[in-house]
């Protein structure tokens, strides 16, 4: 998922985490509205405070929808919408909803992110069309007013235990930003839910007047996108979910990330360190990398290195670039780097796509945090804080030692103010075999193991194409993805079998 957030330290940074549906018009509104289409307004930063490139194709609209679909009286919100049509209109075939993930990621951009990545066979055949999902950036964007501490404590990696294990910073921490997204943004919160969104969107496909939408959605898109299949299977035409999140939602996604994605996805960052042993002399197989890196970063976590400018490498923060760096293996040799500082050399100057993160703030925007914890929050029941922690992240500490006790640790959720207002949407098989998942075999992000669990939830609908590649999202320039998709959207077909791209 786009869980990201960042921390710079010293010269070293790294981007880290960071009910039913119907069809009928809801009773006191008009139909679908008529989009007009014209210039984009501004971009929304990310995570990681930067907007998304923009396509000058694009063009954009908005669309006014229940704030609450099941009590019209509670008025309406306003959803910005975008979209970039096909340069071979004689060849369209309908539209194509792109998603990035989330929670919290602004997505009015993501068709011009995806025109370029995408097959030409695909762009000729459909409009591409986005949106910022309700609450964030130019869609009613909810804002809880935190502080710059919490926003930069989101960076440094909350909800981290402490190096002794406890949690009581976190604790504390969750405390107060759900004291303080309840005070500023209020009930608001409630209405944030991805099956909201998912309604958002049958709206915007009726809007487009179209009896179906083509999807593809990428880490929390995945979720949205089998929540929209689920509420509309007849609206869906070709669903694509890339690098699948768990079929549970959110709530085990993120417990997951740190701990079964990130020992999942080790072993390849391990080899290439012990490839370069000869300079970092962390060891010559995985078995030795593996055992330098929990000794160098519990040496951090009682004695961590101070830089001049303030910034502090602890084990946790080795734990965070670690994570982060296993999402690309273009970001390698920033582990190398963090080596090499953690035994008192000089790292190296970065390049490549290492350098990228040089320049990232250190506070997560306001209005990513509020919309994440509000859609992980409000879809789910979260089990409130009984005493149950420590004992949690002691248990996934000896499971995932990798992640530190990360997935037993409290999060905001646990001490939200607003229950869900419906029971989670279960993922099912109901519906016609349209949604192809593409899933890379170790993802330390979106878990193999849970994209499994997708693809048995929704039964004959689906199937599944796996990468034998570390990472995630899966690099749709591949020629093995590629012909998969291009098959897909241009038959219709789901694969047989259980093929893999090697």
């Amino acid at each position: 998922m786009e869980f990201r957030r960042i921390r710079l330290i010293g010269a070293l940074s790294a981007a880290v985490l960071v009910a039913a549906g119907c069809t009928a018009r809801t009773p006191g509104t008009s139909g679908p509205d008529e989009l007009r289409w014209s210039a984009c307004p501004p971009g929304t930063p990310n995570a990681e405070g930067v907007a998304a490139q923009r396509d000058p194709a694009q063009q954009c609209a908005t669309l006014t929808v229940p704030r609450d679909y099941s009590a019209a009286d509670r008025g309406a919100i306003t959803v910005a919408v975008s979209r970039i049509a096909t340069a071979k209109p004689g060849a369209r075939k309908g539209f194509l909803l792109v998603s990035p993930g989330g929670p919290g990621v602004p997505g009015l951009d993501q068709p011009g992110v995806m025109r370029g990545q995408l097959p030409a066979a695909i762009t000729d055949a459909y409009d591409l069309v986005g949106l910022d999902d309700r609450g964030i950036g130019n869609s009613a964007p909810v804002h809880c007013g935190l502080d710059d501490a919490d926003r930069a404590a989101a960076v440094a990696g909350v909800p981290f235990p402490a190096p002794d294990g406890t949690v009581d910073a976190n604790i504390a921490y969750a405390k107060r930003v759900a004291d303080t997204c309840a005070r500023n943004a209020g009930d608001y919160l409630r209405d944030l839910t991805t099956a909201n969104v998912a309604r958002d969107i049958d709206r915007f496909r009726a809007a487009l007047r179209a009896p179906t939408l083509s999807y593809l959605g990428t880490s929390y898109g995945t979720y949205l996108g089998a929540v929209y299949a689920t509420l509309f299977p007849s609206h869906t035409d070709r669903v694509v979910l890339d690098s699948v999140v768990n079929p549970l939602g959110m709530q085990t996604s993120a417990r997951d990330m740190f701990s079964r994605g990130a020992q999942d996805a080790f072993p390849a960052l391990a080899r290439w360190l012990a490839a370069a042993d000869a300079t970092l002399h962390l060891g010559t197989d995985e078995s030795q990398v593996e055992d330098s890196y929990y000794r160098t970063a519990e040496r951090l976590d009682h004695t961590p290195i101070r830089f001049g400018n303030g910034r502090v490498l602890d084990g946790n923060g080795l734990r965070i670039l670690v994570y982060e760096c296993e999402q690309n293996e273009k970001l390698y040799p920033l582990v190398d780097n963090a080596f090499r500082v953690a035994n008192g050399e000089t790292a190296p100057a970065s390049t490549g796509a290492a350098s990228n993160s040089a320049a990232l703030p250190t506070e997560i925007p306001d209005n990513f945090l509020s919309a994440q914890y509000a859609v992980m929050c409000d879809d789910l029941h979260w089990q409130p804080d009984t005493g149950q922690f420590p004992g949690a992240v002691a248990a996934d500490k000896a499971k995932y030692p990798i992640g530190n006790g990360f997935g037993g640790s409290p999060w905001v959720c646990n001490y939200w103010h607003y229950p869900p207002k419906q029971e989670p949407v279960r993922i099912g098989d109901d519906g016609p075999a349209d949604i192809l998942l593409l899933q890379n075999r170790f993802d330390p992000s979106t878990p193999y193991s849970g994209a499994r669990q997708t693809l048995t939830a929704l039964g004959t609908r689906a199937a599944m194409v796996t990468v034998e590649n570390t990472g995630h999202g899966v690099d749709f320039s591949d020629s093995c993805v590629q012909a998969a998709l291009i098959s897909f959207f241009a038959g219709g077909h789901l694969p047989t079998g259980d093929p893999t791209c090697r």
